[in-house]
């Protein structure tokens, strides 16, 4: 709460910094203010989109996870994500995103082209400022294997898969699922 006051008061004094305010946007997500927190860093995105593209892109990126939070408002979650890449089109992280938010909706298809676009397209991996939750680059491979099952690309479904199972460095989560999915197929780890 102190850091909070702090980044209140340095808001006063500066209201126009954009870098205040994704400060203060990071504040009140951490005590659980999704629409404060959405309103400082769709305001920084704002301010920065001429002079910092990638640090709005990760402040657009906030606006996108605060909005996915509640879940209220996927038309708007979907454009964020758009505007993202939009700034920052060689970053990998909206399409990653945006490739499982089409997952979720069994949109299948779509899902697949943004995991294609995303692997395509994505040179830069500088770390962002702020986390939002990219597991890696072998997401699109992951996306692709997990998305090409359901419109007729079998075999590379089942090809990726056996390929991500001889990753060594990723979650644990994505393991098991990967796991799952060749045991599934019948197949056996090269």
């Amino acid at each position: 709460m102190k850091e909070l006051q702090k980044q209140l008061h340095n808001y006063i004094q500066t209201p126009q910094d954009a870098y205040i305010n994704a400060k203060l946007g990071e504040e009140y997500e951490k005590i659980g203010q999704g629409a404060a927190a959405h309103s400082y860093f769709l305001r920084a995105a704002e301010l920065l989109h001429d002079s910092d593209p990638r640090m709005a892109y990760n402040c657009f990126l906030k606006t996108w996870k605060q909005l996915n939070i509640t879940t209220r408002r996927p038309d708007f979650e979907q454009g964020q994500l758009q505007a993202a890449i939009a700034y920052a089109p060689n970053r990998p992280e909206a399409y990653y995103h945006l490739s499982v938010w089409h997952s979720n909706k069994k949109e299948w298809m779509l899902s697949y082209m943004y995991a294609c676009l995303g692997k395509d397209n994505s040179k830069e991996n500088i770390p962002l400022t702020y986390d939002i939750g990219y597991p890696g680059d072998f997401v699109f491979d992951f996306q692709k294997a997990f998305t090409g099952w359901y419109i007729g690309k079998r075999d590379q479904s089942k090809s990726l898969f056996l390929e991500l199972g001889e990753l060594k460095d990723i979650p644990q989560n994505f393991k098991e699922i990967i796991s799952e999915n060749i045991r599934d197929f019948g197949l056996q780890y090269l």
